[in-house]
């Protein structure tokens, strides 16, 4: 059982990490902290003194008819307020800078976080969740930090000062006046412990929402083919409700800490009357005192309710800041190494030694003290049964993941000690799911080698049987594809991710299943674009159909993350094996 105490620790500790997080974006901005302080410490002096006089110039100008008071008021308080009113836009425009500038930097920050992460992380979280936490949390925590300090500060400068007027002026009534403060900020704290809960609660299934609505969208095919709609109608329901749930216990608090403030300062109100009253009898207070006192105590009053209020904002975005945080806590599962080496030259020869993974999510091992070599050149298949381990051999060769044991070693080199983006230079990649990006073709196709000349773009595309029908399109290689290439057929999407791969000129090659998904007619035209490329280059190939890697120098079969097998077609034919029975199986 949990120990509540414990737990309360646990939370208040929690919530100075993630203040100190935030004070940390505003540190930069330290200068224009200060402008906004200055003039909220102005427009809290300009306030008081209205207040001071107002006792006064009720008493003078109203009860004793005094001329020249009344023209001196007339006169002055224009410019007054002229000064109130250019301070406040100071104030005010100073504010949204600074929120907008921190918020600019936080998600830079996010979005290069998200860069940096292993691939691990993108298994394990939802991209709905992810973009959740970007655009509806980042909006809240902006919220916070540009209105929280902007009113926030300005109204308890006001509540400050408007309590030290009041001890200036009758220090037995300020007292009665105050003495309630303690029992506010409880109330508060209450709440907002509350507010901070129900709000966590509901930006979590506002995660939960928004996968829902991506995942109907981008599945629409699927949802109407099998007649889908209201099933998958009502399960978005019941993410709904239980937003509204969660939303109505956040609201519920935030309702509450209003009237119970009022009835408070009602309640005082009705004390500091019946003193004043009392004491302007007995001739100890006059009455333009009162006045003064009366109208601080109001104008204190206000701003207090307003951080009652405010309270409700701030929970709320430090519940939002507190999903964003959780990312930029998240490690690398991939550690790069501080000294690194460099290829200059890379021969292409890749072994395997003892190699063991296991994915973290997944209690069973994937590859079992995997050993081959590769020689420079050479290509090499690997086939076997799904969930044999091919796509992890892949994965470790382009540093996704790190073996649990045993050494993946490139030209004799541990790709622990080598500097991953530099070994990524030199390796091209075709998968079997092909991602395009909302760009044009010539964009798509220099994604690993920006800045390359339009002659290098052609000659890719030409080597990969792309060029033909690249040229037939309206802007040619100026053509925006759309989202995911979906103007493209699955034939020519492959095409664009040969050129892609091959305009680095790789040195190692790999294929991921790369026609796995085509009809005949694209994997024959995809097939001969593949093997006119793969000269010069050691090739890795990881197939289903074994039509595509009958001329292969070396066969690797997996069964259970093991090897069982190794050599060419003909020699695994004769055999008479696993890869033998898989052949068969298929022709």
């Amino acid at each position: 059982m949990t120990d509540p105490a414990a737990h309360s620790v646990a939370d208040k500790a929690r919530f100075r990490v993630l203040v100190r997080a935030l004070i940390e974006y505003l540190k930069p901005h330290k200068a224009r902290l200060a402008q906004a302080a200055v003039s909220m410490i102005i427009l809290a002096a300009i306030k008081n003194a209205v207040i001071y006089i107002s006792g006064p110039v009720v008493k003078g100008v109203f009860m004793d008819k005094n001329m020249e008071m009344l023209r001196l008021i007339v006169i002055a308080l224009p410019f007054l307020f002229v000064l109130r009113m250019a301070v406040e836009y100071a104030n005010g425009y100073l504010m949204s800078w600074l929120g907008q500038r921190v918020v600019q930097k936080i998600r830079e920050d996010l979005f290069e976080h998200i860069h940096r992460l292993s691939l691990e992380f993108y298994w394990r979280k939802r991209s709905s969740d992810v973009m959740s936490r970007v655009i509806n949390d980042l909006s809240n925590v902006q919220s916070t930090v540009q209105f929280i300090p902007l009113y926030g500060i300005r109204d308890v400068l006001t509540v400050v000062t408007c309590v030290g007027l009041l001890f200036y002026i009758n220090w037995r009534l300020a007292l009665m006046a105050v003495v309630v403060l303690p029992l506010i900020a409880a109330l508060l704290g209450v709440l907002g412990k509350k507010m901070r809960k129900a709000s966590a609660e509901s930006n979590v299934i506002v995660g939960e929402i928004s996968h829902k609505f991506q995942e109907s969208l981008q599945g629409i095919t699927v949802v109407k083919a099998f007649n889908y709609e209201d099933q998958a109608i009502a399960n978005f329901k019941v993410s709904n409700d239980a937003y509204f749930s969660k939303m109505m216990r956040y609201l519920r608090a935030t309702a509450m800490s209003g009237p119970v403030m009022e009835f408070i300062s009602g309640m005082v109100m009705v004390a500091i009357i019946q003193m004043s009253g009392q004491a302007i009898f007995h001739g100890t207070m006059t009455v333009e005192h009162f006045v003064s006192f009366a109208i601080a105590y109001v104008t204190a009053y206000v701003p207090l309710k307003n951080i009652g209020n405010m309270n409700s904002k701030l929970q709320q975005g430090m519940a939002a800041w507190e999903r964003i945080y959780q990312i930029l806590e998240e490690k690398p599962t991939v550690v790069i190494k501080a000294s690194t080496k460099n290829i200059e030259k890379l021969d292409g020869k890749i072994e395997f030694k003892g190699v063991s993974y296991k994915y973290p999510s997944r209690d069973t091992q994937v590859l079992q003290n995997l050993s081959f070599r590769i020689n420079p050149g050479e290509v090499a298949a690997f086939v076997g049964p799904s969930g044999s381990g091919k796509t992890t051999i892949v994965h470790l060769l382009l540093r996704f993941f790190d073996p649990v044991s045993g050494r993946v070693e490139v030209d004799g080199h541990d790709m622990l000690d080598l500097d991953t983006t530099d070994l990524r230079a030199h390796m091209g990649l075709v998968t079997q799911d092909t991602i395009l990006f909302d760009d044009t073709v010539y964009k798509n196709i220099t994604i690993g080698m920006p800045g390359a000349s339009m002659d290098e773009v052609i000659g890719a595309a030409k080597a990969a049987d792309a060029h033909a029908f690249i040229a037939a399109m309206p802007q040619g290689y100026d053509t925006v594809l759309g989202e995911r290439g979906v103007k493209l057929s699955g034939g020519q999407r492959q095409r664009l991710a040969i050129a892609r791969a091959i305009i680095k000129k790789p040195k190692i090659l790999l294929l991921d299943e790369a026609t796995s998904n085509l009809d005949t007619a694209s994997e024959q035209a995809v097939q001969g674009a593949i093997e006119r490329i793969l000269g010069g280059r050691t090739v890795i190939m990881v197939a289903h159909r074994l039509s595509t890697v009958r001329n292969a120098d070396k066969i690797f079969v997996l069964k259970k993350g093991e090897l069982a097998e190794t050599g060419t077609h003909e020699e695994l034919l004769k055999l008479g094996g696993v890869y033998k029975g898989l052949y068969e199986a298929q022709t």
